[in-house]
């Protein structure tokens, strides 16, 4: 990292970012200047300032809140392919503080609360959009084989490069599930940038279908809930075409793309692993038992099945924001895990693996996992200054990646956590002690000043954060 000599092998290494230099255009920003006057200064950025609602209460005494678009290549090894515009979040509280830069792998979250770590070590933030996703759509459309972890990363670099005069403090880099993984590939592909990485829920897919999702049911959550949950979801499969209808009912959700049906048949087979991943042992108490679940009406069902994760999810604009992104990106890169649905099969009038219905259509999928294996290698054997954080119940722990002992990186488990419950605060008390004077230090705190307890943060790391004024 940083702080560290770093070898990676030629083959990992990142396209180097061909935009201009911003030491090229010029003295760059003059440091007496007003921040957002600096921030427009730098070449290829529009900054424009947020001033927060007088009656907001997120509101952070100190902080000032930037909205910046970079102009950004398409393709960071051809020029000629044109630039597209990427939107990222800044809170700033001062130059010479730490910077926590977040990627929550999709559109842009935390864009005016501070992440976990952030707040652990009272810095600045930067939250950015992952390319071609949310905001960050090129005009053309989406050049679909540029949607790459390497384009991505050195869209990051150029970032963190134009910012550099500004944001001159050390950098702990963050994420939760996707950006989570992001932030530690990043950490592998580009060392010189980061100082440290504290990566929430992070599973590492190294298979396009990965199997360590095996019987994985059998290893989490408790038989009642178990019970509970595939009782709903085969109930709902026999009154399908009525949850369909009220599906197509909701305002503002369209399903042109795979069909309500299909939809509605996805979240359905997803109910289990989506309750133990969002929601988690807490929620088992609010479950009908397995027999009362014919008893219940359809408007129950449907508000049982958007309780854990609504059809909408596979509805035209969704998958426009960031699914068919990222289901893509599963594809060509990252893999994906099957698990055991075979209680629903015979219900089934799809296969729940052939995902061919969401994404682009006609773009070759030219599955290589090669940089999630060295990733997954790396991170077990080789990297430093990262904190690695998983949930037990969380079923995308099964794809949690090893960390070896003997240097500076540590791998916590919060005791049957889910997806969403699972952050520094929620880890056992000498686990948590050692996250934090980690963290610290990395960020060049060390034992200086207050150490701030950390509290339940408001959202799980991997959403888009709180509710925005």
């Amino acid at each position: 990292m940083r702080s560290l000599v770093a070898t990676l092998a030629l083959a990992l290494l990142v396209v180097t970012a061909c935009g201009d230099d911003p030491g090229d255009d010029g003295p760059g920003p003059d440091p007496h200047a007003d921040v957002l006057d600096r921030l427009n200064a730098v070449a290829g950025v529009t900054a424009t300032e947020w001033r927060p609602p007088a009656e907001w209460e997120g509101r952070l005494e100190g902080y000032r809140y930037f909205d910046l678009w970079f102009t950004l290549p398409i393709d960071h090894a051809d020029a000629a392919a044109g630039t597209f515009q990427l939107y990222a979040a800044l809170m700033y509280r001062a130059d010479e503080a730490p910077l926590t830069v977040h990627v929550g792998g999709y559109e842009a979250g935390w864009r005016r609360y501070l992440t976990e770590p952030a707040a652990l070590i009272e810095g600045n933030q930067l939250s950015l959009e992952y390319r071609f996703y949310g905001r960050s759509v090129p005009e053309a459309g989406i050049p679909w084989p540029k949607l790459r972890i390497q384009q991505f990363a050195a869209d990051e670099h150029e970032v963190l490069g134009r910012l550099a005069p500004i944001l001159a403090g050390r950098r702990i880099h963050t994420g939760g599930s996707k950006g989570g993984v992001h932030s530690l590939q990043y950490a592998q592909l580009h060392p010189e940038d980061v100082d440290g990485v504290v990566a929430y829920v992070a599973p590492i897919m190294t298979a396009l279908p990965d199997h360590r999702w095996d019987g994985l049911f059998d290893r989490i959550g408790t038989p009642a809930c178990k019970a509970a949950l595939r009782a709903l979801a085969r109930e709902m499969l026999v009154r399908r075409d009525a949850l369909t209808a009220q599906a197509e009912a909701e305002e503002g959700v369209t399903y042109a793309v795979a069909g309500a049906d299909h939809a509605v048949e996805t979240a359905i087979v997803e109910l289990e692993f989506g309750f133990w991943m969002t929601l988690g042992e807490p929620a088992c108490a609010d479950l009908p038992a397995a027999d009362q679940v014919a008893a219940l009406g359809d408007a129950d069902l449907f508000a049982y099945l958007e309780w854990v994760g609504s059809p909408a999810a596979y509805g035209d604009q969704a998958l426009a924001s960031s699914g068919s992104q990222y289901i893509y990106q599963d594809h060509v890169e990252f893999g994906y895990p099957v698990w055991d649905h075979g209680y629903l099969d015979d219900l089934l009038r799809f296969s729940y693996e052939d995902w061919s219905a969401y994404l682009p259509a006609g773009e070759p999928l030219p599955f290589d996992p090669a940089l999630q294996l060295s990733l997954r290698d790396w991170v077990k054997d080789s990297a430093e200054h990262i904190l690695v954080v998983d949930g037990e119940w969380d079923p995308w722990a099964a794809g949690a990646v090893e960390v070896a002992p003997g240097r500076d990186a540590a791998h916590r488990w919060v005791a049957r956590g889910s997806h969403w419950s699972t952050h520094i605060a929620t880890l056992g008390e000498e686990d948590q002690a050692a996250a934090i004077a980690s963290l610290r230090r990395w960020a060049g705190l060390g034992d200086r000043a207050r150490r701030p307890a950390p509290r339940q943060p408001l959202a799980p790391i991997d959403s888009l954060g709180p509710p925005e004024p």
